[in-house]
């Protein structure tokens, strides 16, 4: 129906047109895979069209939240559910799929994405601590029939959470991403960063070998931390610098950090980075920050080795 100006379709409207699809996921989740990341294409992005209906049930109108969540509020460490793998209500078709794992995964549009351009390869996670997202994103995922995505809500760090999660899942874990997580700038807030050494290790164990992991974020130093923190760990190599699309990329301003050893220092500065998202998908952010004049995105992968 097209209705004053805008065009419905189940708890969905699009404001444009064009992509109107009738339910298919691709007309509504246009993959943004192209050469030149870093262009405006704001006016045929239907990621800012996607908007719930007036008359909706609240939980899938225009979602509040905030932006930055403290992860250490007592509010974020309640115990996340194991999820159900296998039986008739089981959250995935084929629980058997090699499994992505997106931590803090936001809206979960670029995670919708990726499931609907690997439908029957893959199974999709997103973990995010706002639970009004990761409801949404289950709407938009049932709403679309995407078998191969869910969204989970809750904190990663929260004691056994990481396990009540995986372990038990069916099949291996081969991806991790952590995609623009939030930077928490100030050094007594250092501590609410997701990207931990304990989330490291656990992301190590869990990872089956080959296996990959991918971060990225367009503040430098929580980039470099979260590289240190990979390339502490023994059984990670750092893959980026044979990536076809590894280059140099610097800061306008350098950022200093207090107290640094000059060799590691030395150490982040020889370091290349990834120029564009290997998935051939960005985020929301990505998007955002390299339509700025100056926009940089820092991107680095590491794989597990095979023993």
């Amino acid at each position: 129906l097209f209705r004053g100006g805008v065009w419905r379709t189940g708890a969905l409207r699009f404001k444009n047109r064009r992509v109107w699809g009738g339910g298919d996921l691709k007309s509504v989740f246009d993959p943004f895979c192209y050469e030149d990341q870093k262009q405006d294409r704001s006016a045929e992005n239907p990621l800012t069209k996607v908007q719930p209906i007036d008359d909706q049930d609240k939980v899938f109108e225009r979602v509040r939240c905030r932006q930055h969540v403290n992860p250490l509020s007592s509010r974020h460490q309640n115990l996340v559910e194991s999820p159900k793998w296998t039986g008739e209500d089981r959250i995935f078709e084929d629980p058997s799929l090699p499994l992505y794992l997106d931590l803090g995964c936001g809206s979960g549009r670029y995670l919708l994405q990726l499931a609907q351009k690997h439908t029957g390869e893959a199974n999709f996670l997103g973990i995010e601590i706002r639970e009004q997202l990761a409801t949404r994103a289950n709407y938009w995922k049932s709403e679309f029939g995407i078998s191969n995505a869910h969204f989970i809500a809750g904190n990663i760090n929260v004691q056994d959470a990481w396990d009540a999660i995986l372990d038990a899942y069916p099949g291996p874990l081969v991806a991790v991403s952590a995609l623009m997580p939030d930077p928490w700038f100030k050094k007594r807030h250092a501590k609410r960063r997701m990207f931990t050494e304990e989330l490291v290790k656990k992301i190590t164990r869990t990872l089956a070998p080959g296996g990959k992991v991918f971060i990225q974020s367009d503040v430098k130093p929580v980039a470099d931390d979260m590289r240190m923190k990979l390339l502490a760990e023994p059984l990670l190599d750092d893959i980026t610098p044979m990536s076809p699309t590894a280059g140099e990329l610097h800061e306008t301003k350098p950022t200093r950090i207090e107290d640094e050893d000059p060799s590691i220092t030395e150490l982040k500065l020889s370091w290349s980075w990834l120029m564009a998202n290997p998935s051939g998908i960005l985020t929301e952010r990505e998007i955002y920050v390299l339509n700025q004049d100056d926009g940089k995105v820092w991107r680095a992968v590491f794989k597990k080795k095979t023993l």
